[in-house]
């Protein structure tokens, strides 16, 4: 009987103990999601803060750029509202991929809580069962029945009052643990309701999460076919700038003409490639330079020794001989400079094209995707090239590099 009082003084404090915890545990999940959603909000407003920043000075760039190459060219018109068009849907990119984001941390918070919950729902359901263990037994009965059957020969005031105190007792005892299970069932049942109305409210977020994705999917679409059309007009006016400082006259008779033999748009690959190109001539005139300087101190240095020796039976031819190659040399000579120097003005000109470009290098669709990937990258919890679903042109190429690399 006492280990019963102690067992079910235990089992009450266990009840209270289990229920503490389980209260404090649903209030630090709700301090967490409290705190989570109040650190993306201040971490979406100062992402828009900055994005807000980076796209006045954008404006301002632009109408820099405008001034610029509405001296050169009409296309420049055309390209400043696509790119326009292709900053905004970026924008619109980053705002849809944080609204997932914070569905996606309301879901996981919500699916913490139903845990925490069911946890708690499986305590009570094993306690109930030990408690209808207790009241299956039916001790008072069989106290009673002992009672009856078994009736106490000497009877006195304290045997009495004994007999009374046990049966008060067992009786108080039954409908305490009456009272535990209807506790346990009550609070059961308002346990299982409110994990129903989460799980309702966790669906329609999953419902609403889905709808979201689709939707980011298409803005990424977009934003895809904007970075394309952007791509190919800016390719167009470096293309065209690249033309127009290219193919501009040189000091170099030589540079003029080579630059004038590429076939379409003068571009900086088209100017690297001929000045790879032009390498195996200027090899091919130094090697014959070198052969002409062998051959004429040959011939000098045999002169020189017949003079020595007093034989000038081939005094004269060697001396036609010398001349020619000197005069050889001399033309090879100046051919190779002419080479030489040519080369190194395509060189300058292809970093004469770069410098102009990278005047304007920033208006390029590559270079907004690198300044919102820097200001995303203050936070850990996006993944940027995931969010706008496209990439640089540097990015891509050390993808599809890394790809080959791991076949």
């Amino acid at each position: 009987m006492i280990f019963k009082k102690i067992m079910h003084f235990f089992c009450g404090r266990s009840l209270e103990k289990e229920t503490a915890k389980t209260n404090a545990l649903i209030r630090k999940v709700d301090q967490h999601e409290k705190a989570a959603i109040e650190r993306l909000k201040a971490q979406s407003d100062d992402y828009r803060a900055q994005v807000a920043a980076y796209k006045k000075k954008r404006d301002t760039e632009l109408k820099e750029f405008i001034a610029l190459m509405n001296k050169q060219l009409g296309l420049a018109e055309s390209y400043v509202p696509h790119l326009g068009d292709f900053q905004d849907k970026m924008f619109v990119c980053f705002d849809s991929w944080m609204n997932i984001s914070i569905v996606e941390q309301k879901i996981q918070l919500l699916s913490e809580r139903i845990t925490t919950k069911r946890h708690m729902l499986d305590y009570i359901t094993a306690l109930q069962l030990e408690l209808n263990k207790l009241t299956q037994r039916n001790e008072r009965n069989e106290w009673r029945h002992m009672i009856n059957d078994r009736p106490i020969p000497v009877i006195s005031t304290f045997i009495e009052r004994t007999v009374r105190q046990v049966s008060n007792s067992q009786k108080s005892r039954s409908e305490s643990i009456s009272y535990d299970l209807k506790r346990l069932k009550s609070h059961a049942t308002t346990l299982r309701m409110e994990i129903k109305e989460w799980r309702h409210e966790r669906d329609k977020l999953t419902h609403s999460l889905r709808e979201l994705i689709d939707k980011h999917k298409f803005q990424k679409a977009e934003l895809n076919d904007h970075y394309k059309k952007c791509s190919e007009i800016f390719g167009q006016i470096k293309d065209r700038f690249s033309d127009h400082f290219g193919s501009a006259t040189t000091e170099s008779w030589l540079a003029n003409t080579w630059i004038a033999e590429i076939e379409g748009t003068v571009t900086i690959p088209k100017l690297i490639t001929v000045h790879k190109r032009t390498a195996d001539i200027q090899k091919e005139v130094q090697d014959v330079f070198n052969e002409l300087s062998k051959d004429f101190q040959d011939i000098r240095t045999k002169i020189d020794e017949c003079r020595k020796r007093g034989d000038y039976s081939t005094f004269n031819e060697d001396k036609v001989t010398r001349d020619k190659l000197f005069h050889k040399r001399q033309e090879v000579g100046k051919r190779r400079i002419e080479i030489t120097s040519a080369r190194k003005v395509l060189y300058a000109r292809v970093n004469e094209v770069k410098d102009m470009l990278d005047k304007f290098a920033s208006l390029q669709p590559d270079e907004s995707i690198r300044r919102i990937v820097e200001i995303f990258r203050m936070g850990q919890d996006f993944d940027v090239h995931r969010a706008i679903g496209v990439s640089t042109l540097e990015d891509r190429r050390k993808h599809y590099q890394l790809n080959n690399k791991n076949r």
